[in-house]
């Protein structure tokens, strides 16, 4: 009976341990979500992230209106240094130079980058011109490569808008290209959020937006995704973009 017993407590105690490695591998692979901010566009040249909402303004031209062209907003190094500047003390503000202005402190599990401020890659960075799909020229991109299929980002994209026509319809969108794992671009288009709508009584008004859109991974190529802000307007406006909130949720 002795002999018994000890075999059903190490029984036991092997289920117990095997339950809790289990437990263990599932809450890292249910890791908790998490977010970076930045200021870092390259056309923020006036306020800083988080302490102003006051941009530099951009013009959305005529030529722009007549050929459909997302004018899209990137980022660099430069700016994200000059505009990330933490505006608290407690608790003691991690460094902010090249992450953004977190610096990283409530970044998604295993991610320590959420904004890529130095990519320039001729088949995303360069201006299209023709066909369905056109946009400016940008670099930077929102940075996904170390999260995984069946993450979620939400998107919120903070700037000013100045209408200069009555009754102008502004559409929001990320300007997205999946990419292999030998980044070649595969597939790129817009995911676009609901339009705004400014009609009468709103001309020469400065009127803060923060749109949220979104997007899920369904694959490796989704991950390892190129992305950017980008309007699109059928009327000729002034924008200033001021701060991006990327999160990813699981």
């Amino acid at each position: 009976m002795a002999n018994i017993t000890v075999s059903s407590d190490i029984h036991d105690f092997m289920q117990s341990a095997n339950k809790a490695a289990a437990r263990s591998n599932l809450d890292l692979d249910n890791a908790d979500g998490g977010y970076e901010f930045t200021g870092g566009f390259t056309d923020r040249t006036t306020g800083l992230a988080g302490q102003s909402d006051v941009g530099s303004n951009v013009q959305y031209t005529q030529t722009m209106v007549d050929a459909g062209t997302w004018l899209r907003f990137g980022f660099d190094s430069t700016s994200q240094a000059t505009n990330d500047v933490p505006y608290w003390t407690s608790p003691t503000p991690a460094s902010a130079t090249g992450i953004g202005l977190f610096g990283g402190s409530y970044m998604p599990e295993g991610v320590t980058s959420m904004f890529d401020y130095s990519f320039n890659a001729s088949t995303y960075s360069n201006a299209v011109t023709s066909g369905d799909l056109q946009y400016t020229a940008a670099t930077g991109s929102l940075d996904y490569t170390q999260c995984k299929a069946g993450d979620l980002a939400l998107v919120r994209f903070d700037f000013n808008l100045l209408p200069q026509v009555v009754n102008t319809t502004i559409e929001v969108a990320l300007i997205w290209q999946t990419r292999d794992s030998s980044d070649n671009a595969t597939f790129t288009f817009s995911l676009t959020g609901e339009p705004l709508f400014y009609g009468v009584g709103t001309v020469g008004r400065t009127f803060l937006n923060r749109p949220i859109l979104s997007a899920y991974f369904a694959s490796n190529e989704d991950v390892n995704a190129r992305a950017l802000p980008a309007i699109r307007a059928d009327n000729q406006v002034q924008i200033q973009p001021l701060t991006i909130l990327n999160t990813i949720q699981r």
